[in-house]
């Protein structure tokens, strides 16, 4: 679990709440949920025995600007955080290590396509890139489906910076609170 760079996160259908489905390879490897009747956000990511393996919470009850830790549930550790970069046009947000440094940017795909899905119509699917200062890491592009379904395509170097479950719970907590 983890050791590739394609993924695939798509939004369960016919189901209350927000719920995820995370493959691999083309082979399902978690199921998330978030918490539903909590004041602050929390989801969850099983694998396919219902083990926890992944929770991203916050402090905070509101989402503006909010910022997240990702943990690992199977030790019990932090892996990094997840914040939000409060921008009206287009969608910007941050990737943290454990000590609060940004070692990563997930930013809306370009600015003109932002104005369309925001003003226009949302039937226009969105797409993230991922990358630092030094170059692009990946990508999270949008399908267009009946549930939001994203591929996500990770740089072969991105060990060297990022760990891959990071990006994979940005891409269902962006869809969640952007609600795409």
């Amino acid at each position: 679990m983890f050791e590739s760079n394609q993924y695939k996160v798509k939004q369960k259908a016919l189901s209350i709440g927000n719920k995820y489905l995370v493959y691999e390879n083309g082979e399902q490897i978690l199921d998330s949920a978030q918490k539903k009747l909590r004041l602050k956000e929390d989801f969850r990511f099983k694998d396919m025995d219902g083990e926890p393996v992944l929770k991203v919470t916050t402090d905070k009850m509101l989402d503006i600007a909010a910022s997240y830790t990702v943990e690992d549930e199977r030790t019990g550790e932090p892996i990094g955080g997840i914040k939000e970069e409060l921008s009206f046009f287009q969608h910007k947000w941050k990737v943290l290590d454990t000590e609060g440094k940004v070692i990563a940017d997930i930013i809306e795909d370009n600015i003109a396509l932002a104005l369309v899905r925001r003003f226009v119509t949302t039937l226009v699917p969105f797409s993230y890139r991922i990358g630092t200062e030094n170059g692009q890491l990946g990508s999270i592009n949008g399908k267009l489906s009946l549930r939001d379904t994203y591929e996500i395509t990770l740089s072969e170097d991105i060990d060297d910076v990022l760990d891959p479950r990071m990006i994979i719970a940005a891409t269902v907590l962006i869809d969640a609170i952007e609600s795409n």
